[in-house]
């Protein structure tokens, strides 16, 4: 029976299971070698490159069960918008020619995208594509892109080494061509044909002024960019010692960000400035102290962990070297008593023994065997006793020690958050004795020449009292959730830290019981076949004899 071609339907469908299921029929070979690979069928899920093309599709669906697609073409389809492909994390090329796309979008999880088709759909702007570094080829001429200026997006994509954009209304003027050489130096092709130095040249040319403005801002967001990635490292590094960005004046802007009143009110003038840098310039200052007793107590805590740690190590070896020790004496016992059973069997395979005699023998070297068993077992596990109690002191002196040390450098930044309040509560009277000042000279002068951001708060004496009280009430809100953050997690992280200590000394003291009960039966069974081994082999002879 012929396979239908699905590329021959004309009514619109979103994707879906039977129209992926068909896809994958229409690409198998002809012949022999197709009907063998259909009977045998590959799971969707295992698909790496799918063609969904000429198929009238509107909507972007059911892929899901595709995760390991590298190559999926969709083109020459009626495609609006780009959706549901963020679990195709794998894909490295995708084709969305000749469709309605009208945005990018939707792409941030496709990280391995290479190579980007959009030729010929509905798209304006270049946009959304930030996380995709490796892309290499991107096609998306015959688009409505007017401006440009969305070629210098395209800069950021330091592997992007093909470009077109013909066709678009923004590569209508003559000198784009020259646009593109001078604004992205890392495009090898442009159209499909090579970018040469003459023209990237000619383009340094024209272009002198607008590409030195560019890099110039460019390095600037490159610094600020820096800064900020610096800020996020240290504060990772130093979110341990539960004082991240507690070394820079972060606390202090948080206060302003969103207090429209207090920035209104920096607008005053001089007499505001004044006291206001000197408040800054304190707060910042306590702030650094908070640091410091953070970064000083960690290193405290630090140290106290690392003593802890060594002597466990040492408690756990000393303990192990006993264990070995009780264990040599237990094999050197077993050796003896298992050569005996050895010989008893080679009595038993030459018929100098009888069964009866044999298993009466036995017996006596079974008890004796036994014994030196439990015996050792009564060692290892007062030993293992022992280390568990140990260690259960240690670990007890050791939550005490940090305890302590947890509630000292509380404390210590309790102390210093409260005079953080007290600059803030002086600020905020001082900004309420200048502000009524203001007023009043306002009031005289007809409120002319006021910045039209104190105009209401300047209205009245209720207005503006109100003002400073919002304002100052916001700024201890968030010098109240900064000490109440530092205090929750460091209380947080000493009670996250002896739960695991005391949950990791448990599972070791049961693994190392099991371990020593698993051993233990092992030999008992050592000796359950040793003993029987003359039994199997004249079992083995009757097998051998009947048939």
């Amino acid at each position: 029976m012929a396979l239908t071609d699905p590329c021959k339907s004309r009514e619109p469908r979103v994707i879906d299971n039977a129209l992926i299921q068909k896809c994958i029929d229409y690409q198998y070979p002809k012949g022999e070698v197709g009907r063998l690979m259909r009977e045998e069928g590959i799971a969707m899920e295992e698909i790496q490159e799918i063609r969904i093309e000429y198929m009238n599709i509107i909507r972007i669906d059911h892929l899901w069960v595709m995760k390991s697609l590298t190559k999926l073409q969709l083109n020459n389809n009626y495609i609006e918008k780009i959706e549901n492909i963020h679990m195709l994390v794998n894909l490295k090329e995708l084709d969305l020619s000749f469709n309605r796309v009208a945005k990018i979008e939707n792409l941030e999880t496709l990280v391995n995208l290479e190579k980007l088709c959009l030729y010929d759909n509905l798209i304006e702007v270049i946009e959304n594509m930030d996380t995709l570094k490796n892309l290499t080829i991107l096609t998306i001429g015959k688009n409505l892109i007017r401006e440009r200026e969305n070629v210098l997006y395209l800069r950021k994509f330091k592997k992007l080494t093909s470009l077109n954009m013909a066709q678009n209304p923004c590569a209508e003027a003559a000198d784009f061509r020259i646009y593109i050489a001078v604004f992205l130096p890392k495009v090898v092709y442009y159209e499909y044909k090579r970018l040469f130095e003459t023209e990237r040249e000619e383009g340094g040319r024209k272009f002198e002024t607008e590409l030195r403005n560019l890099l110039r801002d460019e390095e600037e967001i490159s610094a600020k960019i820096a800064l900020i990635e610096k800020e996020k490292a240290d504060a990772e590094l130093h979110s341990v010692s539960f004082v991240e960005y507690l070394d820079t004046r972060h606390l202090f802007d948080s206060m302003f960000a969103e207090d429209v009143e207090g920035r209104a009110l920096m607008e005053i003038g001089e007499d505001v400035q004044e006291f206001y840098e000197e408040f800054e310039q304190q707060f910042i200052d306590l702030c650094r102290q908070v640091f410091e007793s953070g970064q000083k107590h960690y290193k405290i805590r630090k140290a106290e962990v690392e003593v802890y740690q060594k002597s466990v190590e040492v408690a756990i070896k000393e303990n192990q070297n006993e264990s070995i020790a009780h264990m040599d004496v237990f094999m050197q016992k077993k050796k003896v008593l298992f050569d005996q059973i050895k010989a008893l069997n080679e009595k038993a395979d030459n018929d100098l023994i009888d069964e009866s005699d044999y298993f009466d023998k036995t017996d006596e070297i079974s008890e004796k065997f036994n014994e030196i068993v439990h015996e050792v077992w009564k060692c290892l596990m007062k030993l293992e006793l022992q280390l568990f109690e140990q260690l259960e002191e240690v670990n007890s002196n050791l939550e005490r020690a940090l305890t302590d040390m947890i509630n000292t450098f509380t404390e210590e930044c309790q102390a210093l958050f409260s005079q953080i309040r007290a600059l803030e509560v002086i600020f905020s009277e001082n900004l309420g004795d200048v502000g009524g000042r203001y007023m009043t000279q306002a009031v005289i002068a007809d409120y002319r020449g006021m910045p039209p951001s104190l105009k209401n708060i300047i209205s009245d004496r209720e207005a503006l009292t109100n003002a400073i009280g919002a304002s100052h009430d916001l700024h201890l809100q968030v010098i109240d959730n900064r000490e109440d953050t530092l205090n929750s997690r460091a209380k947080g992280w000493l009670t996250n830290f002896v739960e695991t200590l005391n949950k990791d000394e448990i599972t070791r003291n049961r693994q190392k019981i099991l371990e020593i009960n698993h051993f233990l039966d092992i030999q008992r069974e050592e000796l359950e076949e040793l003993i029987l081994k003359p039994i199997v082999a004249v079992d083995m002879e009757d097998i051998e004899d009947f048939y």
